[in-house]
């Protein structure tokens, strides 16, 4: 049996459908039809078995629900807004973890700057030693080049001899060698302006700890 709520109280309703005809488990069901009407009853039709319900007592209480199936897109929109919930709590404790390190850490703002330069300075001297490297690449290449004019077909003379494999072969290597001794260097000044952005940030936040005089227990 069901009951579209048309208006009035819904206690009202479920006390003179008790005292009129009592549902035999005392449980009374709710749900909505296609046109947005709810309805109550002791029994869901089953055209409506999927979807999400409320259990109500004689008193008109909720005292459950049983959710109804999901279309593919709301199960794919909850999975999403779980994901970034679980984002936010991790991106909040590694805040908190952050903030605890610099505290724990660092005792002034000197002390993160002198880390700071110390870092900078190693990473520095890596990227001019790869500098350095390929200027001896590029006057290698030079001297190839011209090495290279001699031999067909890059010689102007007709009658020139044909291009050694060796030479060729060194050519090749030195041309692989410089691309991934460039990629080395690019990614050294990358490493480089990542360490004095975080740096950056670490002392901003730690004076701003400091400032507010947060700590954390251990």
């Amino acid at each position: 049996m069901q009951w579209p709520l048309l208006g009035g109280g819904l206690a009202l309703l479920l006390a003179v459908l008790t005292a009129a005809a009592p549902v035999k488990t005392g449980t009374v069901y709710k749900w909505t039809d296609d046109k947005g009407e709810i309805h109550y009853g002791d029994a869901v039709p089953a055209q409506y078995a999927e979807q999400e319900q409320t259990i109500l007592n004689q008193h008109g209480l909720a005292v459950g629900a049983i959710p109804g199936r999901h279309s593919a897109e709301q199960i794919a929109a909850e999975d999403a807004a779980h994901a970034t919930e679980e984002s936010a709590r991790d991106a909040q404790k590694k805040r908190q973890q952050r903030d605890q390190n610099l505290l724990a850490t660092y005792l002034s703002v000197e002390e993160i700057e002198t880390l700071r330069d110390r870092r900078s300075e190693i990473i520095d001297g890596q990227a001019r030693v790869i500098s350095q490297y390929l200027e001896q690449l590029k006057t290698r290449t030079t001297q190839l080049t011209e090495q290279m004019r001699h031999f067909r077909p890059y010689a102007t003379k007709a009658t020139a001899p044909v291009l050694p494999e060796h030479l060729a072969e060194d050519v090749v290597r030195t041309l692989e060698d410089t691309q991934s001794q460039q990629r080395a260097l690019r990614a050294k000044r990358e490493e480089l302006q990542h360490t004095r952005d975080q740096f950056a940030e670490d002392i901003a936040r730690f004076r701003e700890l400091k400032e507010t005089g947060k700590s954390f227990k251990k």
